[in-house]
């Protein structure tokens, strides 16, 4: 990459003997393994939540209470600026939705945070970012204008359930793993203590890929005004304008 670029900016003057050089930050050198497994982690977070999203389309209205005329997929960039401008309101789900399976979605946003490193406040900004914004104001948007319950009950209510299984996690690794004598039993509940969590370190032995990403900076190519800049001091040529790009390679 870099070397198409210096290829593409050469010297309008040859007096001056210095290329455009860009400037790059590689992004896994400057995270540490928590934050490394976070973005991981998160994802595999997001092909869940947009196959939830699907399954919860093929469910009746009485379940999800979303409007047909809503989710029919058509026009949904301009149905989603709407219900977030009509938004937040107080729906009308059950309380089984709102107060049980909500509280318990913000949980597993918050448990997988924990299991990864981080501390109870940090979870707490994990699970309410995936849930007020990546979910309520953002996935679920689409079909239906975000709810205030869901976006005060899915983060707190969820936050302390979710301390509460990283709790239980610790006390089992203290037992070694086992309930009642039972590894088996031991396994099971520490699936359902960090389900995601879980999932996603399945998915990521199977698939086994490895993610590099880099963000760069270069000149316009229809822009490339230089300026006389001290060459004396070996230091590069300044631009005007920039471009901005994200690089991600994938290794299978």
């Amino acid at each position: 990459m870099n070397k198409l670029l210096k290829q593409q900016y050469i010297s309008l003057d040859s007096n001056l003997y210095r290329d455009y050089i860009p400037s790059n930050i590689n992004v896994n050198e400057n995270l540490t393994q928590s934050e490394k497994k976070i973005l991981e982690d998160t994802l595999y977070l997001q092909g869940f939540m947009i196959s939830t999203i699907g399954l919860l389309y093929l469910l009746p209205e009485s379940v999800t209470k979303w409007d047909p005329e809503q989710a029919n997929g058509d026009n949904l960039g301009q149905k989603w600026k709407d219900n977030i401008s009509d938004g937040p309101v107080i729906d009308e789900d059950e309380f089984t939705i709102n107060y049980i399976g909500h509280p318990v979605s913000g949980a597993i946003y918050y448990a997988m945070a924990r299991n990864d490193g981080f501390d109870p406040f940090e979870s707490f900004m994990f699970s309410l970012v995936m849930s007020s914004f990546i979910w309520e104001c953002g996935y679920e948007a689409f079909a239906e204008i975000p709810s205030i319950q869901d976006l005060i009950s899915t983060p707190v209510v969820g936050a302390l359930m979710g301390e509460y299984m990283y709790y239980l996690e610790q006390e089992l690794d203290k037992n070694s793993g086992m309930i009642w004598g039972s590894r088996s039993l031991g396994n099971v509940s520490y699936f359902f203590l960090n389900p995601m969590g879980r999932m996603a370190e399945s998915l990521s032995s199977w698939l086994n890929i490895e993610v590099t990403m880099r963000f760069e900076t270069y000149q316009e190519g229809t822009n490339r005004r230089q300026e006389y800049y001290n060459v004396t001091l070996n230091k590069p040529y300044q631009f005007t304008n920039y471009n901005y790009g994200v690089i991600v390679n994938l290794e299978f």
